[in-house]
């Protein structure tokens, strides 16, 4: 059993709701994001992965309001890739107009790879890393194998998607063997989110989090996934009410349309009754 046990109302940063939601599958994660930023205060937080920027936000939110002085940089090519999909052109710009204003005084949305951002940070500088890129079992190793020099003796991992096993997803098998290697703990919703202290001096406002058993593994999850779920519960209904904007812009697409004005000619009034309507029309702009 660890010896300081999670009070949520130490950390009401947690309870904060998302100032940027979109369609992802990180909504669930965001009250811990911002619980992370609170007991960890990190120095330097790198996200490799931002993808339309939910989670990279909820950290961004959480630095400011804060005012931990954390220096924050999201790397992605925003290109999409076989698994999260190829994102629309405009995907960039619209999470720009919304960092911008907030967050660029502390804060980069650096367009590269990940191993081309790599000469950009020192080495023992970051004190949080998410790696949420390509997700195979080689891409997410050599992701942490390349970036683990950069990481500081306060430092911390994250790995999404360490609760999905289909497709070619391989993140939950180099999660096991981290796991054997490093302190750790594990939430199962929201597909999986592994947080791994590869530092050798985490501060103890979050070393309890390593040392839960299994009752308190059990509360931590149970809490965090409560507080994610309403977040997710928001973006999906976003989600439907977007849905059905675009089923009644077509519907309406589909009404004003000339083909579907003479299917209801035919329908309503008989194939003679076209004939005639189309014959006068012809009359008309001779």
């Amino acid at each position: 059993m660890s010896e300081k046990l999670f009070n949520p109302l130490e950390y009401p940063i947690c309870l904060e709701f998302p100032l940027w939601l979109e369609e992802t599958a990180w909504a669930e994660h965001i009250p811990f994001a911002m619980f992370l930023v609170a007991a960890l205060r990190p120095r330097v937080l790198v996200e490799l992965g931002a993808y339309r920027g939910v989670s990279y936000c909820a950290f961004c939110q959480a630095v400011k309001s804060l005012k931990t002085e954390t220096k924050c940089y999201a790397v992605d090519t925003w290109q999409g890739d076989a698994h999260a999909g190829l994102l629309e052109e405009n995907v960039l710009t619209k999470l720009q107009a919304h960092h911008n204003p907030l967050y660029a005084d502390f804060s980069r949305l650096v367009q590269s790879t990940f191993d081309e951002a790599l000469k950009h940070f020192a080495e023992n500088s970051i004190d949080l890393l998410h790696i949420d890129g390509f997700h195979t079992y080689e891409a997410v190793k050599h992701d942490f194998q390349t970036w683990l020099p950069k990481m500081s003796e306060r430092g911390i991992v994250l790995f999404h998607d360490t609760n999905v096993r289909e497709r070619d997803f391989g993140v939950w098998r180099f999660w096991a063997e981290l796991k054997e290697k490093y302190p750790h703990f594990e939430f199962l919703h929201g597909h999986g989110l592994g947080v791994l202290a590869v530092g050798t001096k985490i501060p103890n406002e979050l070393r309890f989090l390593f040392e839960t058993d299994e009752t308190e593994t059990k509360l931590l999850r149970a809490f965090f996934y409560q507080f994610g779920s309403r977040i997710d519960a928001v973006q999906t209904f976003h989600a439907q009410q977007n849905y059905i904007k675009s089923l009644q812009t077509y519907e309406q697409i589909v009404q004003n349309s000339r083909t579907m004005r003479i299917y209801r000619i035919l329908k309503d009034e008989g194939f003679g009754s076209w004939v005639k309507k189309g014959t006068n029309e012809f009359s008309r702009n001779k």
